[in-house]
């Protein structure tokens, strides 16, 4: 082997080792990307599944807005009757400032029982007797009373939905009877 042949050799085992350094930093910025990528669709996923999970909860709660509304449409004895504080433990309907924890909350439909691809969730509801609305003139109020309707009797529906480790949603809707005059 002579001189000139011992020079082109040189250069070749330099590049060698220097190619596999390339390599490996191209490696680690791939891998470093790749788990960016991965931990940012696990974030996603856990984003959605709240979405999901307040969704139902949100439904449920609608749910049980809605049953308490046809419960107290059911009853007719509210629209003439004001409630006693015995009352919020038998039928949720309960006086006028009643504290939220002070009232027996009647169970609500179930969200969920008919369709095996949707997980049960419980609603559940109290109604609030918040007195009687009188004329606008009077109370500088809410709702005018006509020369042909009569302002009754207020309620306020508050319905919840909550599941252990779950989202948690509470709604409330007021009821206001308005009845034809005689």
């Amino acid at each position: 082997m002579n001189a000139i042949d011992r020079i082109a050799l040189r250069p070749r085992r330099r590049q060698a080792g220097i190619s596999l350094l390339v390599v490996l930093i191209l490696l680690l910025v791939t891998s470093v990307l790749g788990i960016a990528v991965l931990r940012s669709s696990a974030m996603q996923e856990r984003m959605s599944g709240n979405m999901y999970d307040r969704s139902l909860a949100m439904q449920a709660a609608e749910l049980g807005l809605s049953a308490g509304q046809q419960a107290l449409n059911a009853a007719p004895k509210w629209q003439d009757t004001v409630p006693a504080v015995n009352d919020c433990n038998v039928s949720s309907v309960c006086p006028t400032f009643t504290k939220q924890g002070d009232a027996t909350w009647s169970a609500g439909p179930i969200l969920g029982q008919a369709d095996p691809l949707v997980p049960d969730t419980r609603s559940d509801y109290w109604i609030e007797y918040l007195g009687i609305n009188q004329s606008h003139m009077e109370t500088g109020g809410t709702i005018p009373a006509s020369d042909s309707v009569v302002t009754g009797p207020m309620f306020r529906v508050t319905a919840r939905s909550q599941e252990k480790g779950r989202a948690q949603v509470i709604l409330q809707n007021d009821v206001i009877y308005r009845f034809p005059r005689l």
